[in-house]
């Protein structure tokens, strides 16, 4: 079975209107790698409540696009063919947009982003509580947090 390779709980933030807007992720990847997601996650402790899962399969340059409720997959998910990912790093940004529940995503060239996906999610985005890395990543050189 896969095992996290890098964890975050984010910070508790008892003030609605100070709430996370954005997060950007640097990583640099195996050889050969195959693929690596991010998971949006309800527990720190749990994966039964995955609020947004973003998989890349890198070989066909795939991306899944899908959540998790107690415990079960989503039936229905995304895979979008982007042919945007070399094959040794990545640099994404995630927005949230709380008012629609959608998580927008961006890829991250020098100063610019370039759109890749939007989700809309089935949980708040209020609920995420930790972000979880897992597959084929080798390391984690950025990891940052904006809030409103």
């Amino acid at each position: 079975m896969a095992e996290v390779k890098f964890l975050v709980v984010l910070p508790a933030n008892p003030d609605e209107s100070d709430r996370m807007s954005k997060l950007a992720i640097r990583g640099s990847l195996l050889q050969e790698p195959q693929q690596f997601s991010i998971n949006f996650v309800n527990s720190p402790s749990c994966t039964d409540n995955i609020t947004y899962h973003f998989k890349v399969k890198v070989p066909s340059q795939t991306i899944v696009e899908n959540y998790k409720r107690n415990g079960e997959w989503s039936g229905s998910h995304q895979e979008k063919y982007l042919n945007i990912f070399d094959e040794s790093t990545f640099s994404l940004a995630f927005q949230f947009d709380y008012d629609n529940s959608t998580i927008i995503v961006y890829q991250v060239r020098g100063q610019g982003y370039n759109f890749v996906t939007k989700f809309e999610t089935l949980f708040s985005l209020s609920e995420i509580q930790s972000i979880q890395v897992w597959g084929d990543v080798q390391k984690i050189n950025e990891f940052s947090l904006s809030y409103d």
